[in-house]
This record gives C-alpha cells, structure tokens and sequence, in this order.
C-alpha cells in the first residue's frame, strides 16, 4: 500500500504560507495550485473555516534518519520531549525513530524511519527528494466505525486497538492509518486530537471507496 494523495483542510489564512513552507523551506515539488509532491504522495490543502489540524508523518530511508534531523533542524524547530537529544523518539517496538515538527497550519509533522525498510547507499546530506511519501496519517472519530469502514477496503489492523480510549493502527508497517479517538493526545505536544475530514487514496489491487467517519478512503488498483 502506498499513499498517493491527501486532501486536508486548513485554515484559509494560511494556505500561502502553507504552499511557501513546504515548497521554499523544505524544498518539495509542486504538484498543482495548493499542492505538493513528496515521494508516492500528493498532499494537498484546501481552505476552511476554523483551525483544522492533522497528524501525519513523512517516510524516510531506514538509514537515513540522522541525516534527515540535520537537514529539518536547519530548517524548523524540532519538537522536544523525545528519547534521543530530547528530540529523536525511539518507537523500538516497530523499531522506528521519528522527530516532530509544526508547519505553518499546526499540523503535527513526523518523519520517522523504519530501520531495515527502504533503506539506500546515499551519504552526506539529506535532500528533500529522499522522503518515499506519507507515512501514517491521523483518522479521528469513533475508532470502531471508521476501523469498519477500512476493513471494507481490505485495509486491516495491524497493532494497537480500535476499543474507545485505545489507538489503531490499520494498513502495515510504514504505511498506516492511525485511527484515533476524539481528544488522544498526539505526541510529542500532548494536544488532543479533533476529528477533521481526510481524504485519502491508496493503492491496492482493486478500485473501492467509502466514506466513513466524515473521512473518504479510496482504493485504486494498481496492478
């Protein structure tokens, strides 16, 4: 499964600053009026009233995860609170590490390296170029309906739960969807998370779609 593109909301004040920081500051490609290329995936912001806000994170080579802090840190602030330097996070149990990030609109951003998966023979510096798309990115709403609406799809769980007050993880390692109640607090900043639609494609081996959750979920074949 990859993520081929996400359609967020964002507050319309913001969605120049948006387009300016993910095309300047990290230095991605465009991909269309509001939207950006990273990796396999086309992220997109439309404008909206209020504050919507998302969780979602950025693959990047097993290898190369020290190499990618350096180059964020040059660039934003890193989110403290972590095991590593106060700002790496060791999810040993995936054997992941991961740092944290705020782009213009507060979305909570991760890029997070699974040791052992994608990894490459690059040295030196990292470039934008290097991040393989999304990674994970946050459904919220009420965890049973929308783990329903996945397994629909053939989109499974795969660690965690989906009970009220635990935390889903659906799809597989590396690219997931992590279905989270009203008000769990998204690390590292401990703010609770408010059920903002998403929507998603994904590919798989057939075309399929629903709407769950106010979140659309696509399928597209791609054999």
């Amino acid at each position: 499964m990859n993520f081929l593109r996400a359609v967020l909301q964002a507050p319309r004040d913001r969605i120049d600053e948006l387009r300016a920081f993910y095309l300047s500051t990290l230095g991605l490609e465009p991909a269309g009026a509001d939207a950006v290329r990273v990796g396999a995936t086309v992220l997109e912001f439309q404008e909206s009233d209020g504050e919507p806000f998302y969780h979602f994170a950025f693959l990047v080579p097993g290898n190369r995860l020290e190499a990618a802090r350096e180059w964020a840190a040059s660039r934003v602030e890193l989110l403290e609170g972590g095991d590593i330097e106060d700002v790496v996070f060791d999810f040993d149990f995936w054997n992941a590490l991961a740092f944290y990030f705020h782009d213009p609109g507060q979305n909570v951003v991760e890029l997070i390296a699974h040791l052992g998966f994608e990894e490459n023979d690059r040295t030196g510096e990292f470039d934008a170029a290097e991040l393989l798309g999304l990674s994970e990115i946050g459904l919220v709403g009420e965890q049973s309906e929308i783990g329903r609406g996945l397994d629909r799809l053939g989109i499974d769980l795969f660690d965690g739960s989906l009970e009220p007050g635990g935390l889903g993880f659906v799809g597989e390692r590396a690219r997931t969807f992590i279905v989270a109640r009203v008000g769990h607090r998204w690390l590292p900043t401990r703010r609770p998370a408010e059920p903002h639609p998403v929507d998603v494609s994904v590919s798989g081996s057939r075309d399929a779609e629903t709407t769950v959750g106010g979140h659309r979920i696509r399928v597209v074949d791609a054999r």
